[in-house]
């Protein structure tokens, strides 16, 4: 599910950056943590080859017997599963793209019948090809704190790490809200979360916004932070929940998410979908 496919890729080497930057990064997700490794892991995929990439590429070269000189080039290549790449499917102009589930190691059984609220978050990873099946392998792995979503979207691909009925560790308190991770960074300015990858990943956003609202009946409105305290139906940010409960400190997707755009889309989504 990782893209570009590496015979797509240059000899990567510190410096570089790139959508196969960015992939190469997202290998060393499956792929077990070094010992006496000194970094966090697993690594970012921000599409920047510096100084923790190469040495994550070392040790990758070290334990298949390669000279470990820290560059990507086609033997290292060779390495690496061909199980981790298919080709994009384009999307489809009505309805939603085919979901893989890669299954998030945190999680809790739950088995509800009712949700009340979709919650917004950034992924914190760059926009790229793979961010979406980065985060869920992420998620896969088991951050040292236990973290997870429902569903992680990028350019062209969403992700299910959690069931629907089930609830995720994304927004506490979780029990009646999913959760939705979207490719890009809190401090990312309007402009930027509608720049042409961007409006495609909303694009995206709102499909799924639409098909969630539509299962659960939840109003597609976006709830204030009061409204939020006293269990209104509809759609916030993590920073609301932040506001509203006092449970987390995050404050993404960040003051210049384009509410109104994801909004004005998922209704016209909801409008097709009806």
């Amino acid at each position: 599910m990782l893209k570009p496919a590496p015979s797509e890729w240059r000899d990567l080497r510190k410096g570089m950056k790139g959508h196969d930057v960015a992939a190469w990064q997202a290998v060393q997700r499956y792929e077990e943590r070094p010992s006496e490794w000194k970094y966090h892991w697993p690594i970012g995929v921000d599409g920047d080859f510096g100084p923790v990439t190469e040495a994550a590429t070392w040790v990758f070269q070290i334990r298949r017997k390669l000279p470990p000189n820290g560059v990507v080039n086609s033997v290292v290549r060779s390495f690496i599963d061909p199980t981790l790449f298919i080709v994009p499917s384009p999307l489809p102009v009505t309805g939603l793209p085919s979901i893989k589930e890669i299954r998030a190691k945190y999680w809790r059984w739950a088995n509800r019948t009712r949700v009340d609220v979709l919650v917004f978050h950034s992924a914190e990873v760059g926009e790229f090809l793979s961010s979406a099946e980065a985060v869920a392998n992420y998620f896969h792995l088991g951050p040292p704190k236990p973290a997870s979503a429902h569903l992680t979207v990028d350019v062209d691909s969403i992700v299910r790490s959690v069931p629907d009925e089930h609830i995720a560790f994304h927004a506490p308190p979780n029990d009646w809200s999913i959760g939705i991770e979207q490719a890009g960074y809190a401090k990312q300015t309007r402009d930027e979360w509608l720049d042409p990858y961007g409006q495609k990943m909303l694009r995206l956003v709102s499909k799924l916004t639409a098909f969630e609202a539509k299962k659960w009946n939840i109003p597609l409105v976006w709830l204030a932070v009061d409204e939020l305290k006293t269990g209104a139906r509809g759609l916030c940010t993590h920073n609301d929940v932040r506001l509203a409960f006092g449970q987390t400190k995050h404050t993404d997707p960040g003051p210049n998410y384009p509410k109104d755009v994801v909004l004005g889309w998922a209704v016209e989504e909801m409008e097709r979908l009806t």
